[in-house]
């Protein structure tokens, strides 16, 4: 009896393959993968994007519960809304937080198009780190302001930061602000 089912489980088995399958390129395809990943039909009506890494690295899924609560907290819809749509990836790695931006920028991202990068403790240094080693191309893809932190907590980013933001958007000129407690080397004297 099982040798009568196994073509038809190979058979089942290689429609799968074939037709229901989608094999990613990255993890980032998945939405599981992201903190915040807002829809990429808003670029019509919210002129930048937002990239934010926060400090809590997501290390098992017992704290993504919080993490997910602090970055909607943080950089939520609500707080960007008219402003700016979020990306926010979940990374325990520098080649996490490479990935996700590259697919960012093959699949949510147009060259000139203004976004800002905010980044809290570990997961700032991370992506400091990127913007550093890439600051020529980053520039000419459209960053516009960047935020770094090297402590982690709620309310890093205010009001003030998102009006500064707003501004830089609609100016398309690059402003980096480096945030309170960055070690030295991590100031950029702009």
């Amino acid at each position: 009896m099982k040798s009568s089912r196994l073509p038809y489980m190979m058979m089942a088995f290689a429609a799968l393959a074939l037709f229901g399958c989608r094999t990613a390129s990255s993890p980032y395809d998945y939405r599981e993968n992201w903190l915040i990943r807002e829809d990429p039909t808003r670029t019509f009506v919210v002129p930048s994007d937002l990239i934010y890494v926060q400090g809590e690295l997501y290390l098992s899924i017992t704290n993504l519960p919080a993490i997910h609560s602090y970055a909607c907290a943080e950089v939520g819809r609500e707080r960007f809304s008219g402003i700016a749509r979020v990306f926010s990836p979940l990374v325990t790695t520098r080649e996490d937080l490479e990935k996700a931006l590259d697919w960012y920028f093959k699949y949510h991202h147009t060259e000139g198009r203004p976004f800002t990068f905010i980044g809290e403790g570990e997961g700032g240094r991370f992506l400091w780190d990127y913007e550093v080693n890439n600051a020529g191309r980053l520039r000419k893809l459209g960053l516009v302001a960047s935020y770094y932190t090297e402590t982690s907590g709620h309310h890093f980013v205010t009001e003030e930061m998102v009006k500064e933001i707003k501004h830089a958007v609609s100016r398309a000129r690059y402003k980096s602000v480096w945030g309170r407690d960055m070690p030295e080397g991590m100031i950029n004297e702009d």
